[in-house]
């Protein structure tokens, strides 16, 4: 079945998607995610905006060159290309703690007593803010915190360790790592199509800037089906 939104076309049967994909005869559906990604900075930020800076443009979170595959599959600015329409199903928020990699600020670390940072920079990021997906001119996802969006894939660690410590050695041993965990947040039965050319933007925003204590990385995924034009 297919039908309309607030004006935008969503389907529930790829099927019904041939008579969007303009032009193309034949065509193929790849399972996969549109993706991208930014940085969080430590003094945090009002809004990170996703999905503008396609592949070769802007700057990687890490690599500070043109954006690569390690940051984004945008193939256009703001939009799908011609000939290329993507399902989104389900929507996801990946937050990667200190990605300064700083030996002692890392998640699994020994030497000087030390808090668990990136447990602590996770719970900050997610327990507040909000998400904001645009299609044209209309928003049709404004969801908070970011807790509501747990990502599929992600590092999980479960660890007990114990250290004894004196006033010669004082230091520790240290495991922390926190993930949101919870179901993905689908979209179904109301898929959203886009459509080529047409223009959305996923938006991460904060009323009140929400400090980290060290540079981290977050991706936006929009899990779906890719359609194409067959070679």
């Amino acid at each position: 079945m297919q039908g309309f939104v607030n004006g935008i076309p969503v389907i529930n049967n790829l099927d019904a998607a041939k008579q969007y994909a303009a032009n193309i005869n034949t065509f193929e559906i790849l399972n996969q995610s549109m993706y991208d990604s930014a940085a969080y900075a430590t003094g945090g930020q009002n809004t990170l905006t996703f999905f503008q800076v396609p592949l070769g443009a802007g700057a990687g979170v890490i690599s500070g060159a043109g954006k690569t595959y390690e940051d984004t599959n945008m193939q256009a600015a703001g939009a799908m290309p011609n000939m290329q329409a993507f399902v989104v199903t389900s929507v996801e928020v990946e937050f990667q703690p200190d990605i300064t990699f700083t030996a002692a600020t890392q998640p699994a670390a020994f030497g000087a007593q030390a808090v668990a940072t990136s447990i602590n920079d996770a719970w900050i990021f997610r327990a507040t803010g909000y998400l904001n997906f645009t299609i044209g001119q209309k928003p049709y996802l404004q969801e908070g915190p970011m807790m509501k969006f747990p990502a599929s894939n992600d590092l999980e660690i479960d660890a007990a360790v114990c250290d004894a410590t004196t006033a010669a050695a004082s230091s520790q041993t240290r495991v922390g790592y926190a993930k949101a965990v919870g179901p993905a947040y689908m979209l179904n039965p109301n898929n959203l199509l886009l459509i080529p050319m047409q223009n959305f933007v996923v938006t991460l925003n904060w009323a009140t800037a929400q400090a980290i204590t060290t540079k981290a990385r977050v991706f936006v995924r929009l899990m779906g089906q890719l359609l194409r034009s067959a070679q």
